[in-house]
């Protein structure tokens, strides 16, 4: 347990950014498994699936829960398996 005023501040606040940051990586990974399960299933939901993909990783840059070139990497990845399995260019 934290003995000093600033000790404890720290602690509710690393908390707080705990949970915000697994919210985060939560919704980066049900958008992946979305994308994917559409890309399988539903090719026509496939495009608003990286929408959502893109979405959450601009979302986790602006919160610096990742670096923007780590996003650009996945979005790049996401957008090159939804133009192998289906044909169509992004239209992001």
């Amino acid at each position: 347990m934290p003995n000093t005023k600033s000790a404890k501040k720290a602690l509710r606040a690393s908390t707080r950014k705990r949970a915000y940051n697994t919210l985060r990586k939560v919704k980066i990974k049900s958008a992946y498994k979305s994308l994917r399960k559409n890309l399988a299933n539903e090719p026509q939901q496939a495009s608003q699936s990286l929408s959502a993909v893109f979405s959450a990783l601009d979302k986790a840059v602006k919160g610096k829960f990742i670096t923007k070139e780590r996003a650009a990497r996945r979005k790049s990845r996401a957008s090159k398996m939804f133009k192998r399995l289906t044909g169509d260019e992004v239209k992001a």
